[in-house]
C-alpha cells in the first residue's frame, strides 16, 4: 500500500477497454495542467490478484510485462507532477475487476474522481475481438470466441477475451457511483460525434481550463492486419521505433503510426445475425444502466 499521497492521482480512467479511453487520454494530456502517466496503463491496482492465475491468454505476457509491481514503482510514475492539478492514470482493466479495485482505490487514493467510458457493448465485443486479433492473439472465429469465452476466463486469460463479460456495465458503474462521490459517464458514441464538446465535459469535472485546442485524431485502432509485418512493427517494441519517437518527437510519431496502421488494418465484419444474436446477452444490462443512469440508450439497441 502507498502511504504518502502526494502527488498521486486525484483522478482515474478506469475503463472501459475498448471504448476511446486510448483517445480521450491522447487529448487530456495536451493539456498543460494535467499530468498522465507515460504508461498509460500501468495496471498497479489489479496486478496484486493477477501475478499468480491471471496473464494465461495468448500474448497476455506483454501486458503482464509492463504491469507495475510494486509501490514505490508507481509512485515513480508521478514523480514529475507535483505542479499539475490533475493527476490520474487510465488502467482499464479497474472497472472489469471493481470488486476488488474499489476498496484498492479507497485505500492507495481516497476518493478520486472517477472517469467511465461506455459503448454500444457489441460492438466494444466486436472490437475487443479485432484488437486481439490485431495483435495476433486471437485465432478462432468471433462465434467461436464467444463460446469459449467462459472457458477461456476461467483458465485466467485476461479481461480483453471476455467479448461477453466485460460489456455487462450495470453492476460495476453502479458499484463505483456508489463507492466515490464524483463520478463521470461518458458514452463512446456521442465522444465520437463530437469529441471536443466531451473531451471539455471531462476538463470541466477534473476542474481544469479547457481554453486550448487538441488533435482529433484517432488511436488506438483494430482490425486485420493486411501485412503481419507491418503490423508487429507498429504494435511490438523495438530500438527503431525509438529512434524514430526521438527523431520525430511523440506527438509526429503517434500521428505517422495511427495513419501507416489505419491503411494497414482492414475492418472485421461481424454478420448482423451475429450482433443481434449477441445483443440479448446485454438487453437486461443495457436497461438497467438506462434506467440507473437516467439516459436514453436507444443506440445501443437491435
Amino acid at each position: 500500500m502507498i502511504s504518502n499521497k502526494s502527488n498521486l492521482p486525484n483522478f482515474l480512467i478506469v475503463g472501459v477497454a475498448k471504448c476511446g479511453t486510448t483517445s480521450l487520454v491522447k487529448y487530456l494530456d495536451e493539456n498543460p495542467k494535467i499530468f498522465i502517466s507515460k504508461n498509460k496503463e500501468p495496471r498497479y491496482l489489479t496486478y496484486d490478484i493477477l501475478s499468480e492465475q491471471g496473464y494465461k491468454g495468448p500474448g497476455d505476457f506483454r501486458p503482464k510485462k509492463i504491469a507495475v509491481k510494486t509501490a514505490e514503482s508507481y509512485r515513480q510514475l508521478f514523480k514529475e507532477a507535483e505542479e499539475f492539478i490533475a493527476i490520474g492514470e487510465a488502467s482499464t482493466d479497474t472497472i472489469y475487476y471493481y470488486e476488488h479495485t474499489i476498496n484498492r482505490i479507497k485505500d492507495e487514493f481516497g476518493d478520486p474522481r472517477i472517469v467511465i467510458m461506455l459503448r454500444d457493448p457489441v460492438k466494444r465485443a466486436i472490437s475487443a475481438y479485432s484488437h486481439l486479433i490485431r495483435e495476433e492473439r486471437e485465432t478462432l472465429s468471433f462465434e467461436d470466441g464467444l463460446l469459449k469465452e467462459e472457458e477461456r476466463l476461467n483458465n485466467g486469460y485476461e479481461c480483453i477475451w471476455g467479448y461477453v463479460k466485460g460489456g455487462l456495465y450495470y453492476e460495476p458503474v453502479k458499484a463505483f457511483k456508489e463507492a466515490f462521490s464524483e463520478v463521470k459517464i461518458l458514452i463512446f458514441e456521442d465522444f465520437v460525434k463530437n469529441s471536443k464538446e466531451s473531451v471539455n465535459e471531462v476538463l470541466s469535472f477534473l476542474k481544469v481550463e479547457h481554453a486550448h485546442d487538441f488533435s482529433m485524431d484517432r488511436f488506438n485502432k483494430s482490425g486485420r492486419p493486411k501485412n503481419k509485418l507491418i503490423n508487429k512493427f507498429l504494435t511490438r517494441k523495438s530500438w527503431l521505433k525509438s529512434i524514430l519517437k526521438k527523431i520525430l518527437g511523440e506527438k509526429l510519431a503517434l500521428k505517422a503510426k495511427g495513419k501507416v496502421q489505419e491503411s494497414n488494418l482492414q475492418k472485421i465484419q461481424i454478420d448482423r445475425r451475429v450482433q443481434n444474436k449477441l445483443y440479448l446477452n446485454f438487453k437486461k444490462d443495457i436497461e438497467q444502466l438506462e434506467k440507473y443512469l437516467g439516459i436514453n440508450l436507444e443506440q445501443w439497441k437491435y
